[in-house]
């Protein structure tokens, strides 16, 4: 580096100059040391005049160049996903963030889904890596580390008992038919959301046409969009047991009380009651009434156990693995079912069959100890 002449200003501070910028000190060591800095930086391919980009920034602008193709349901799940990054890092500065707090920031998506993780780590990844083109950073920090697995079954078919208990009270709770059509017909909630029984279901060629959904994702009130893929609108059986369930139905299968779409806090509040009403058909009271009851107080008085408690856990998704299920028990072949769901590929239902294919080759394996024992054994 050239030698510099160093200026003392007026205020006392010094100034060494390169090119047209100045580098300011309280001395001439750290005036000299800015711009050594400053050259060091530039050698390494970085643009040194971007180290304040903050991260949040920096991020949403990522955004709008590379997704700007998604549809704005996507858009709006990657915003909140830079955002909740922000967050989370709680660096501001994107030269700030260093890999174990990329490592951290991973390790709080224990729980989601492994579609969400590997989307969430796609996208920070992409952000560093064009940081890096951009001459923000020399490496990228979110390189080489690896989220965490997703918890197996997040979505579960449902056990016998739990299908038998759905398709017996579908007439005792208003939400009791849209359990239905999504358990027999695979249809997704905001699918569900959107069906009009006058004009989505054809009772003459026993079909439903799934011709749109509904999203929280841009506002609580709900928005129609055209589904989570591009083969979301599809034809799906309608099977006898919905024609049962439908035949008396019109208009939205699911409303608010003055006829519309259901908001998402109108929903969450209709599915925990039905929630709570599948677990008062299976206890015999609600659960606020449990040992509470004349007969439980009478048992507790002569020293008795209560019965045990048994609770109803049923995802709204769960309905729809039990399509699934259903289906490969009935023999449905793939790629016929990956048209029902209204999937883009089969890698979801490969999964969901692989399973049960395992399950019940145990179930033929034990089958066929217990025969081989009880003909042969002495």
């Amino acid at each position: 580096m050239p030698r510099q002449t160093l200026i003392q200003r007026k205020d006392g501070r010094y100034e060494c100059r390169f090119g047209d910028k100045s580098f300011y000190g309280k001395t001439p060591t750290e005036a000299t040391r800015k711009r050594r800095d400053y050259v060091r930086e530039m050698d390494q391919g970085i643009n040194p005049d971007l180290s304040d980009t903050l991260f949040l920034d920096y991020a949403l602008g990522w955004r709008e160049a590379f997704r700007s193709e998604c549809n704005t349901r996507m858009q709006k799940q990657y915003e909140n996903m830079i955002i909740y990054a922000a967050e989370t890092l709680k660096k501001p500065y994107i030269r700030q963030i260093v890999a174990t707090d990329i490592k951290r920031l991973y390790n709080s998506l224990n729980g989601k889904s492994q579609s969400y993780i590997h989307k969430f780590r796609t996208t920070i990844r992409g952000i560093f890596r064009s940081a890096v083109q951009d001459g923000i950073l020399v490496r990228s920090p979110a390189e080489d580390i690896k989220p965490p697995k997703a918890k197996a079954n997040q979505h579960r078919y449902l056990e016998p008992w739990e299908q038998k208990l759905v398709a017996d009270t579908w007439k005792e709770h208003d939400f009791g038919p849209a359990a239905m059509v999504m358990m027999f017909a695979g249809l997704r909630r905001g699918e569900a959301l959107y069906l009009d029984v006058d004009r989505d279901v054809d009772f003459e060629k026993k079909l439903i046409h799934v011709s749109g959904a509904v999203s929280y994702c841009e506002d609580l009130h709900g928005t129609v969009t055209e589904g989570k893929t591009d083969a979301a609108i599809r034809d799906v059986p309608l099977c006898s047991c919905l024609e049962e369930v439908l035949k008396d139905h019109h208009g939205l299968l699911l409303k608010n009380q003055a006829g519309s779409m259901m908001s998402l806090s109108s929903f969450q509040r209709k599915y925990e009651s039905y929630i709570a009403f599948l677990e008062h058909k299976v206890n015999g009271c609600h659960k606020r009434w449990y040992g509470k009851m004349k007969e439980h107080k009478a048992l507790l008085k002569e020293g008795k156990p209560l019965p045990p408690w048994k609770d109803v856990h049923i995802r709204c998704h769960d309905f729809r693995v039990t399509f699934c299920t259903i289906c490969y028990e009935a023999g449905v072949k793939i790629k016929t079912l990956q048209a029902w769901m209204g999937h883009a590929d089969a890698t979801m239902i490969m999964e969901v069959y692989a399973k049960l294919t395992e399950e019940r080759e145990q179930q033929d394996t034990l089958n066929l100890d217990n025969y081989t024992k009880s003909r042969f054994s002495a």
